[in-house]
């Protein structure tokens, strides 16, 4: 999973769900792209305080606009 780019994954994360295919294939997906996500955020951070980190929330608008592919 970790050799696909981003704009792939997101590419076969919408590709599966338009196709209906297996929940539990898409959940991957998804667990994927939000494992991404808050490493990119904690690297990216210059605050230590986690609790900051962990009240973030995502939808599929912040994954899409987080990886520039709206």
């Amino acid at each position: 999973m970790e050799t696909l780019s981003d704009e792939l994954l997101i590419k076969s994360y919408n590709d599966a769900k338009t196709n209906n295919l297996n929940l539990d294939f898409i959940r991957l997906l998804e667990d994927e792209i939000y494992r991404r996500i808050v490493v990119k955020l904690i690297t990216t951070s210059k605050t230590e305080d986690i609790l900051t980190i962990q009240s973030l929330t995502l939808d599929s608008n912040v994954v899409n606009e987080y990886f520039n592919l709206a």
